[in-house]
């Protein structure tokens, strides 16, 4: 068997490791554009605010792992250029290389206004985390635009050591919060850093590193650096140009093997369609542990389809000031836009036993109204609330009512919450809601 993997991130070394556990003969071949494989984008933020210093910590394996120990031949700095599906090769160098299967984990790239092409500066791979962090020394001033999950983790880790200002689009920060979720985040992080634009984007933008020259549709400020959170599109030229089939929104078309309309390709990470369990159709879930695990499955049916990837709920947590802040499934507007008749509970409690003096938590539940089954959740804590946001996403995977919610035998602990857990206190509301529309 020869396996050719465009792409070096999780996706895709994930499914040449898999692919080699499968197979010890295999001939494994991974393309990858940048310098670096196998890393952890997500600490990224944590990188460039000062929580550790060398981006080697980033790497969950050096290079040698894979091609000296796990018999992978693993090729940096080397992007593919064209993928020919009839004689089954890919351009890559100036080379070609045969395949039998084909894995493609392109990922995908930031997506910055073209009016600013030239001057957006974002965070995405190694080479741009370094490049970032090797401009930071004598930055005082640093101006985050896009208030999603990179940019507001942006926004809180960076206010540690510099003055940040968040210039976002939207009326509060993580737009797939609910609106009552998404005022709650608001009034908490003006406690720690008020200097947010809402409803506002960049209207021009001048200067270089150590004075920009910003003017927004809300007024015109001063600031050393740009660091542009404004969303990623998917990489799928090379799919396209080969022919390979994409879904209305541009993502590339996978079935339920993570198979191309190509038999022999395999797609898998931030560059494909992923059915949302919730609601049976196909979304955008660019998350690691989303990518990691299609990458496995790509690794298991590369030697026949076996393994049928379930989807993804798309469940994201983040640090916010100290606050863990996250949702699972969907929120009560897209409930709507899914035909989906749905109700909501939300509420405020104590994330440990009063005695102990807890941290407040909101937990927010959305479930279908006539059979009370859990559809998307979102929490804002500061202790003990990731935990929870998970128990949630398993509850909705499962298919769980609030009923099978209520009855969870949850443990109890005083120091990790109250003997009446804030998601069965939801729960328990919420049913309390449905019986009495029976």
């Amino acid at each position: 068997m020869n396996i050719v993997v465009i792409g070096g991130g999780a996706a895709g070394m994930s499914a040449a490791s898999k692919a080699r556990r499968m197979d010890k003969d295999a001939k494994i071949t991974v393309l990858e554009k940048t310098g670096y494989v196998s890393y952890a984008e997500c600490g990224m933020p944590y990188y460039l605010s000062g929580y550790f210093e060398d981006f080697r910590d980033l790497l969950h394996y050096p290079v040698t792992e894979f091609t000296e120990h796990r018999g992978i031949n693993v090729l940096t700095g080397v992007p593919a250029t064209a993928i020919d599906t009839g004689k089954k090769y890919v351009e890559a160098g100036g080379k070609i290389y045969n395949y039998d299967k084909l894995v493609l984990a392109t990922g995908a790239s930031p997506k910055i206004p073209k009016e600013f092409s030239g001057i957006g500066i974002s965070l995405r791979n190694m080479e741009s985390a370094i490049g970032i962090k090797g401009k930071l020394p004598g930055v005082e001033s640093i101006t985050v635009i896009g208030a999603g999950v990179l940019g507001t983790e942006l926004f809180s880790l960076l206010s540690r050591k510099y003055k940040v200002k968040l210039i976002s689009k939207h009326e509060y920060l993580l737009p797939h919060l609910d609106p009552d979720m998404g005022e709650i985040l608001n009034k908490i992080v003006i406690g720690s850093n008020s200097n947010i634009e809402y409803n506002s984007v960049p209207e021009s933008i001048s200067g270089s590193t150590g004075k920009y020259s910003i003017k927004t549709t809300q007024g015109s400020f001063t600031t050393d650096y740009i660091i542009f959170a404004t969303g990623i599109k998917p990489s799928v030229e090379l799919a396209e140009k080969a022919g390979i089939e994409l879904t209305d929104n541009g993502l590339i078309k996978v079935n339920d093997f993570l198979q191309t309309s190509e038999d022999d390709v395999y797609a898998g990470g931030d560059n494909v369609a992923t059915r949302n369990p919730v609601t049976g159709s196909y979304g955008y879930y660019p998350l690691a542990q989303v990518a990691n695990k299609m990458g496995r499955t790509i690794g298991i049916n590369l030697f026949g389809n076996s393994r049928i990837f379930p989807g993804a709920l798309g469940t994201t947590v983040i640090n916010v000031f100290g606050y863990q802040v996250g949702y699972t499934g969907i929120n009560s507007t897209t409930a709507g836009r899914a035909g989906i008749k749905s109700d909501s509970v939300l509420i405020k409690a104590k994330d440990k036993s009063n005695y102990l003096h807890g941290s407040d938590i909101y937990v927010k539940i959305v479930y279908e109204k006539k059979s009370g089954k859990l559809v998307g959740a979102q929490i804002i804590g500061k202790e003990n609330s990731a935990w929870r946001l998970n128990v949630l996403a398993n509850a909705i995977s499962g298919h769980m009512t609030l009923y099978d919610l209520l009855y969870s035998d949850l443990g109890y602990e005083p120091e990790y919450g109250p003997v009446w857990d804030p998601i069965i206190i939801a729960a328990s509301l919420g049913l309390d809601k449905t019986d009495n529309q029976v």
